[in-house]
């Protein structure tokens, strides 16, 4: 998988997901594998996905930073060739996940989301995690808060909504201190808001 783009609250969602559908609980300690390409070469990184494990019958394998190892400048972009003979015949049992957050789809992140993407043009599955608009965001902190059991006035769950920035993982740590604050069944106030919400 070659995860792109910087909104952290769907791809956390799917990083659990992954594991809980790769590893069984008891396998998790032994299977999971986490790389940082600022940190390791890409060959290191392959070599270990190619490596059986006497422990671990299926890994998972996240590679952050994926973003790092794309080449700088003006060159021609292309799949590395160990990195394209490796999907064409992946070892039983490992799934591999590139992380690239770094960069947004549009703006002056464009064309350096676009290298990255011919860097792993080898990788099959690519899934986009674009910023939320102001309306998907309201939409989650509608849906949390009713699964918190809080009682918000409309113009106050806009206030808390513009006061993170609609980031969705914001909205999801603000409403559960919230909650946390109020109780189940608690109302929200504009004040608490302005006091509780940073």
């Amino acid at each position: 998988y070659l995860f792109l783009g910087p909104e952290d609250f769907q791809r956390d969602a799917c990083r659990r997901a992954l594991a809980a559908k790769v590893l069984p609980e008891d396998e998790r300690d032994a299977g999971a594998t986490r790389h940082d390409l600022d940190e390791s070469e890409l060959a290191a990184v392959m070599d270990d996905a190619c490596s059986l494990s006497l422990f671990a019958p299926r890994r998972l394998l996240w590679i952050g930073r994926a973003e790092a190892a794309v080449p700088r400048g003006n060159e021609t972009i292309q799949p590395p060739p160990a990195l394209a003979s490796y999907v064409k015949d992946p070892t039983p049992g490992v799934v591999m996940v590139f992380d690239s957050a770094r960069y947004d789809f549009d703006g002056e992140d464009k064309t350096k989301q676009e290298r990255v993407r011919k860097f792993y043009a080898a990788i099959p599955v690519q899934v986009e995690f674009t910023r939320w608009s102001a309306v998907q965001a309201r939409k989650l902190a509608q849906d949390l808060v009713r699964e918190a059991g809080l009682r918000i006035a409309p113009d106050d769950l806009t206030l808390l909504v513009e006061a993170v920035g609609s980031a969705p993982s914001r909205i999801a740590t603000e409403i559960e201190k919230l909650r946390l604050f109020a109780g189940e069944g608690g109302r929200i106030t504009a004040d608490d808001i302005a006091s509780l919400v940073p």
